[in-house]
């Protein structure tokens, strides 16, 4: 499952048709203007479109770094890698 955002704030959705069946699905962006995707072949045609990963990082100004992973976090120990994280 990925979290994408449409290539422009403008834009209120895309339709990707399926291959095999020919159905239709509608990604419309939420209030966060993020879309949840579970298919892995709708992603990358997404992708295509120009839609981008959301940072789901979080503001770390005060927080920490992992090392390993770069993952932003506000303890010391990372909760995606369980590496050590440096302070910011």
């Amino acid at each position: 499952m990925a979290r994408l955002c449409m290539p422009d704030g403008a834009m209120r959705g895309i339709d990707i048709q399926g291959a095999q069946t020919g159905a239709t699905t509608a990604y419309t962006p939420g209030r966060d203007g993020t879309v949840t995707v579970d298919n892995p072949r709708h992603e990358r045609a997404l992708r295509q479109y120009g839609a981008f990963s959301a940072n789901l990082g979080g503001r770390t100004r005060g927080g920490y770094r992992c090392t390993s992973c770069g993952f932003g976090a506000f303890v010391k120990s990372c909760s995606r890698c369980g590496g050590t994280c440096e302070k910011e």
